[in-house]
C-alpha cells in the first residue's frame, strides 16, 4: 500500500520524499523575520507519524545535533510513515543563547498558546496548530540548565503505560515518571492522548558526546518500537535495562559561598553521605557541610562552584533497587565514555 500526501505549512509532501521546510513566526521590533526549521521524511509506504524537537529552551544544544545524526543515518532510508524533526524550535533563544523568548518569557509554559498572547504565546499556538496535530508520538530533546549536567534520563507522565512502554524502549539509564507541568507540551499532549516522551541529558550551551549517542540510538530504537522502522535483527538487539524512579530531589546549598565537591554524576550516595562543602571565599566563616538527605543516585549537578544560598547543587533519585541500579549506571557511563 503507498503512504499518502501530507500538507505542512502549506507545501504538499508526496510519499518518498525529504524536504525543509520553514515555519513563520512572530517578527521582532526591528521587522526582521524569523522561521523554525523543519525537517520532513515522508516514507513511501504508510505509518504512523513521529515528531522529534529540540531546542524548546534555545540554549540546549545536544538535541539539535542528535537530529542532525538521525537524518543523516541510514536507517532514514527504512523508514514507514513519516517522521517530522524539529532541530531548533526556540530561533531567537538559539541565536541568544538563552532559554527565554522577547519580554523574557519561556516558550516551554506556555502551551498551547494563544494567537492574541505573549511572543511566547502566540509561538506556540502556531506550533500548536500547524505541527503538533499531525504527530502520532513525539519525543522532545532537552539538556539540563546552564551549568548543570544531567546524566541521560527519559520523563513520561506518571500512569501512561503507553509511554512508559516507549520510554523503556528509548534505553536510557533512568526513566523518571513525572506529572506533566502546567502549560507544558507535555501536559497539552497529554489532553490531545499524543504519547510523548522527553530525553534529558547533558548541559545546556554544551555537547556532550554520550548524551547525543543515546538521544539519538534512543530514538531509533523507539522507531522501531511504533514500527516506523523495521524490528532489529534480535541477534544485534541488546541494550541495558532502564531503572525507573519516582522521586527525585534537588538538594540545595544552605548558604553561599565556595562549592568543593568531588561528587560525580551517577554516583550512589548514601543518607548523611558528605556530598560537598561550602566555604566562605574570604576565609573568615566556618565550612559547611553539605550531606545527602536520603538513599540515592546523583542523575544532576551544578557544575558551577560559586554558589548562593537556596541553589540547586545536586538532584537525588531513589530507586528500589538502588545497588543494582548504580553498577548499571556506572556501567552505562563506562561504556559512553569509552
Amino acid at each position: 500500500m503507498k503512504n499518502r500526501n501530507i500538507t505542512i505549512c502549506n507545501e504538499i509532501i508526496h510519499p518518498g520524499e525529504k524536504v525543509s521546510l520553514a515555519l513563520p513566526l512572530p517578527e521582532l521590533f526591528s521587522c526582521a523575520p524569523m522561521y523554525m526549521p523543519i525537517k520532513v521524511v515522508h516514507g513511501k509506504q504508510p505509518g504512523p507519524c513521529l515528531l522529534v524537537i529540540a531546542a524548546m529552551h534555545g540554549n540546549e544544544l545536544n538535541g539539535a545535533e542528535i537530529i542532525n545524526r538521525l537524518l543523516q543515518s541510514s536507517n532514514i532510508k527504512k523508514l514507514k510513515g513519516t517522521l517530522i524533526a524539529v532541530p531548533i524550535m526556540n530561533v531567537y533563544g538559539f541565536i541568544n543563547k538563552t532559554r527565554t523568548l522577547p519580554g523574557g518569557t519561556s516558550l516551554g509554559t506556555n502551551f498551547p498558546g494563544s494567537p492574541h498572547g505573549s511572543h511566547a504565546a502566540r509561538l506556540a499556538h502556531i506550533f500548536c496548530s500547524e505541527i503538533f496535530p499531525i504527530a502520532d508520538y513525539c519525543i522532545d530533546l532537552q539538556t539540563g540548565w546552564l551549568n548543570h549536567s544531567n546524566l541521560p534520563q527519559v520523563f513520561a507522565t506518571d500512569d501512561n503505560q503507553k509511554e512508559l512502554e516507549l520510554a523503556h524502549a528509548f534505553g536510557a539509564p533512568v526513566i523518571s515518571e513525572l506529572s506533566a507541568q502546567k502549560g507544558s507540551l507535555r501536559a497539552h499532549a497529554n489532553k490531545e492522548k499524543t504519547p510523548y516522551l522527553v530525553y534529558e541529558a547533558g548541559e545546556a550551551m554544551r555537547f556532550d558526546e554520550s548524551s547525543i549517542r543515546i538521544g539519538v540510538k534512543g530514538i531509533i530504537n523507539v522507531m522501531c518500537n511504533i514500527s516506523i522502522l523495521p524490528s532489529p535483527n534480535k541477534a544485534n538487539s541488546m541494550k541495558r535495562e532502564s531503572f525507573l524512579t519516582r522521586d527525585t530531589r534537588w538538594v540545595r546549598s544552605p548558604t553561599s559561598g565556595i562549592s568543593h565537591s568531588s561528587t560525580k554524576l551517577g554516583q550512589q550516595v548514601k543518607k548523611g553521605e558528605l556530598l560537598t562543602i561550602i566555604k566562605d571565599p574570604f576565609g573568615s566563616g566556618s565550612d559547611v557541610p553539605v550531606l545527602a538527605p536520603f538513599d540515592g543516585i546523583v542523575v544532576s549537578i551544578n557544575n558551577l562552584p560559586l554558589v548562593y544560598e537556596g541553589v540547586a547543587l545536586f538532584q537525588l533519585a531513589a530507586f528500589e533497587r538502588l545497588s543494582l541500579a548504580a553498577t548499571h549506571i556506572e556501567d552505562w557511563i563506562d561504556d559512553s565514555e569509552s
